[in-house]
């Protein structure tokens, strides 16, 4: 693990899986704002929503058991987004994980503004 953001245990590879996620759903250009600089805390909460809500697109988080609430600001529900971003992120990373169109359009486009929204400028 090399390069670590300012957010505790983010490493090089966490923000190459998370732009990998957010690139599948937002395309690159959108991506490529997500760099170690400027994903915070709330990013990585909504790049492990973003999961949780496609769920039906793929079945990328069948390894990652869900914690009670979500939406509940614990360190727990940190260790698991990031737990979950690291396990769904390897598909995405080798381009084995597809996101449907319908997925993009529909629920995806629903949660890019609050995605979006979270990083760091």
């Amino acid at each position: 693990m090399s390069e670590v953001s300012e957010y505790e245990g983010i490493s090089a590879e966490d923000v190459e899986m998370i732009k990998a996620i957010v690139d599948a759903f937002y395309g690159p250009s959108i991506a490529a704002r997500f760099t170690s600089s400027t994903i915070s805390d709330d990013t990585v909460k909504q790049i492990a929503y973003l999961l949780a809500e496609t769920v039906d697109c793929s079945q990328w988080t069948d390894a990652v058991p869900n914690p009670s609430d979500i939406l509940m600001p614990t360190k727990n529900l940190k260790k698991w987004a990031l737990r979950l971003i690291r396990n769904a992120g390897k598909p995405f990373i080798n381009g084995s994980a597809k996101v449907t169109v319908a997925c993009k359009n529909f629920r995806a486009a629903q949660l890019r503004t609050e995605v979006v929204m979270s990083l760091k400028y």
